[in-house]
Parts: C-alpha cells; structure tokens; sequence
C-alpha cells in the first residue's frame, strides 16, 4: 500500500526508506514486493519512508537500527506547508529563521523537527502555520500570528 503523507504528518511510525535499504543491505525498491507493506511520501516527493510495523520480522532489527523520525518532516513539505522559501533553510544564507528550526540530514535527506518547532511557540499539532512577512497580515484581532524576526511573521488557525 503507498499512501501520501500531509505536509505536517510526523514520521513517528516511519523509517527512512534508503537508509533502510543500505542497513538491511538490499535493493531500494525491495519493500515494493512484500506482503502488506505500507510505504508513504510527500506530495511531490521521491522520497520513501517505511512503516515500521509492516517491515518483515526478519529486518525487524536493522528497523531498529535506523534514525528514529519522530516529529520530523522533509524540509520541502515543511516549505510547502507553511510558504517559506527553502532558502530561509541553509545556514549560509545567514537567515535569521535559520536558528530557530531543529535541521538534520540522513543519507543526504534534508529533515526539520516539526514537532519541535510546535512545542517552541505553544502550538496544537493540529494548527496549520504559514510563515509571511509581517506586513501583509491583517490586524491582531483578525489573524493570529507570532513574530518570529523582524520581518517574518508565523500566523496559525
């Protein structure tokens, strides 16, 4: 079964495909032929994530053995879901945004703590968060919003 991931689901229940693979030392595309496996993606994403409890018990320890993904998102699903250019992601750009997200990579996979960032500003999980300039939201009383930097605001409902 492959499903599609909403931009602000947390991979708790999923490994990393390829890093999967590379442990278990098998094909990429192995899981395609098992019985009852679920694989997931982002909307517009390559990426594959495992559901760990449809893996087969015989790779139920190299399971374990990959990067745990609790709270995680692909950081492209995280600028798809909140508007925020990519760019904002890269240390080097010298963003202001940058030192408030909980980054990581696995085998080359760009990753943002979601869950984290939620638990950083008070949020429900179940919010759904843009990032825009300041300017452009509606008076307090009409739109909710935190301010994250001088002139990037975070609005939820």
């Amino acid at each position: 079964m492959k499903l599609v991931l909403a931009p602000n689901e947390f991979l708790d229940d999923y490994v990393l495909g390829c890093e999967f693979a590379k442990n278990a030392q098998i094909s990429g595309n192995a899981y395609l032929f098992w019985r009852g496996a679920i694989s997931a993606k982002f909307e517009n994403s390559r990426i594959v994530f495992l559901h760990k409890k449809t893996i087969p018990q015989r790779y139920a320890a190299t399971a374990k053995d990959c990067t745990n993904l609790n709270g995680l998102v692909l950081t492209s699903a995280f600028c798809s879901f909140t508007g925020l250019a990519s760019s904002h992601l890269i240390r080097s750009n010298g963003s202001k945004l940058y030192e408030l997200f909980e980054l990581s990579e696995i085998c080359g996979v760009k990753f943002i703590n979601l869950k984290k960032f939620y638990d950083d500003f008070g949020l429900d999980y179940s919010l759904r968060i843009y990032i825009e300039k300041c300017k452009f939201f509606s008076p307090t009383p009409f739109e909710k919003r935190i301010k994250l930097t001088d002139t990037l605001c975070l609005g939820y409902y």
